[in-house]
């Protein structure tokens, strides 16, 4: 284990101890806005999309994670009362139950099971080893939240994972608006189904302190207005097991809006800078805001910087929404240039009472290659010559799943049927990936250049509070270096009564 990484992890714990305490000391009767949810859960999110989407609850943005618990209660509680089918009312229900757990001083036990140790290639958290188990306590109220998560890793999915983590604990507070939230939460910033260019959370999460708006609404100020619903992300971390600069900080920032029905726009930066035997001052950090990454003999900073879009349309009465990102490998001008991208088109619709959700997807992480458009630069994606371990934490992709220099094509489709009882859901992906094409070893998830497809089934359900998700993962190699996976997925989440 990286001793560079035990204070900020012990720092962690002492102070999320200390103000969980505080949290749950307080009466929980008062409710739990104060509280975030991380990226990962797949079911909510195509739960809240889907209320979203067909314009049921306020505006709450699924493109950046994590969401204060606050912003997703304020669009609950703009939602329509009257012409829901049955379909929109087990969305409702199910996200309304989500809540309800979140507002109970409690603890709990969880287990993954990755029996073959696929990487993540997707939203849906899953273990990063062949067996995780941990046990958390959470509560708070309106003003203070928190949990307190300790993970152990079996096998574990690269050498520079540690045994033992904290991933899911945090402290929140809400104050002027604002929540502030101090933690080790996984993060996801992007509209994409199966990944995000610039922040996705297949690897694992950076510990650090982040603030955003409590509501995502529209500015009072009639000047404003035409902004429409915001909100932002600021988050100021330390890479945990970085070996070329140990100590090595990131600052990224994110903005999104809609500045009217069905479009959402953003826009996000990703840097990483300081760490041992590197410049760590205010000025270096301000020198990196301002895009000084052009000189060699004084690069203060690695980034990756990009814009968004997400747009909903009505076809035949049910959204189709199309989407697509850009994220920036350098800086030209003092916008971002040499390109990544992904597009993709989700469609939603009902049959009978139940929902069924379609999608198609495609990335492209080869630097300035855009699907064929540019002659492209391998090697170039997510890797620094001074920060010579790239963007991945623990060898694992902070961007796309797939890292650097790669293809993915996905698409899926969900199927959520009229089950109230269970809130049961089955899953389906197929996906053809080109992954690693300039064979580099910083990309631990996938190492050799190779070609292979794959195929996920999943099913999800919950008894009372426990929730369950089993699957089954294989990719087959088409061509290069690769061994053929095989991996039983599981994932139980139980709270214990707390009576």
């Amino acid at each position: 284990m990286d001793e560079s990484a035990g204070t900020p992890r012990r720092a962690l714990a002492a102070a999320a101890g200390v103000l969980l305490w505080a949290a749950m000391a307080a009466s929980p009767a008062l409710g739990q806005q104060a509280a975030m949810i991380e990226a990962g859960n797949q079911e909510l999110r195509d739960d809240i999309q889907w209320l979203v989407d067909r314009g049921i609850i306020g505006y709450v943005s699924t493109s950046t994670w994590p969401i204060p618990v606050s912003a997703l209660e304020a669009a609950l509680e703009a939602r329509k009362r009257k012409g829901l089918t049955r379909a929109d009312v087990h969305a409702i229900l199910a996200v309304r139950r989500y809540l309800d757990d979140q507002k109970k001083a409690n603890f709990g036990v969880n287990f993954q099971a990755n029996t073959d140790s696929i990487p993540q290639l997707g939203f849906a958290s899953q273990a990063r080893a062949a067996y995780s188990t941990g046990v958390w306590m959470q509560g708070g109220n309106d003003v203070v939240a928190g949990k307190l998560q300790v993970n152990g890793l079996v096998d574990p999915l690269t050498s520079k994972q540690s045994r033992f983590n904290l991933e899911g604990s945090y402290v929140s507070g809400r104050f002027l608006g604002q929540a502030l939230y101090v933690g080790q939460l996984a993060h996801y910033w992007g509209p994409g189904v199966d990944g995000s260019l610039n922040w996705g959370n297949a690897a694992t999460a950076i510990p650090g302190i982040g603030l955003q708006r409590a509501k995502q609404t529209a500015p009072e100020s009639k000047w404003l207005s035409w902004i429409g619903p915001w909100g932002y992300d600021v988050f100021l971390g330390q890479l945990q097991h970085d070996t070329a600069v140990p100590r090595a900080r990131v600052m990224n920032m994110r903005v999104f809006a809609r500045p009217f029905e069905g479009l959402e726009l953003g826009a996000s930066r990703f840097i990483e800078w300081g760490g041992s035997g590197r410049d760590n001052s205010f000025g270096a950090l301000w020198r990196a805001l301002k895009g000084d990454s052009n000189d060699p003999g004084n690069d203060p900073s690695n980034e990756l910087a990009g814009f968004d879009v997400r747009y909903t349309m009505s076809l035949w009465g049910n959204p189709l929404t199309l989407y697509g990102q850009l994220a920036g490998e350098d800086e030209a001008g003092g916008l971002p240039s040499h390109y990544l991208a992904q597009i993709g088109a989700q469609f939603k619709h009902s049959v009978g009472a139940a929902r069924v959700h379609w999608h198609v997807e495609a990335a492209d992480t080869t630097a300035k290659r855009m699907f064929g458009l540019g002659d492209g630069r391998p090697g170039t994606a997510y890797r620094h010559g001074i920060y010579q371990n790239g963007l991945y934490h623990d060898g694992l992709p902070i961007g796309h799943p797939i890292g650097g220099t790669g293809r993915l094509i996905t698409g899926g489709i969900v199927i959520v049927p009229d089950d109230f009882r269970y809130y049961s859901r089955y899953s389906l992906r197929v996906m053809q990936g080109e992954v690693n094409g300039a064979n580099q070893n910083i990309n631990y998830a996938f190492p050799k250049k190779a070609s292979w497809y794959a195929t996920e089934l999943s099913y999800s359900w919950r008894v009372k509070t426990a929730t369950f998700r089993a699957g089954f993962n294989v990719i087959r190699k088409l061509s290069g270096e690769f061994n053929n996976s095989y991996s039983l997925m599981l994932s139980v989440n139980v709270p214990l009564p707390n009576e």
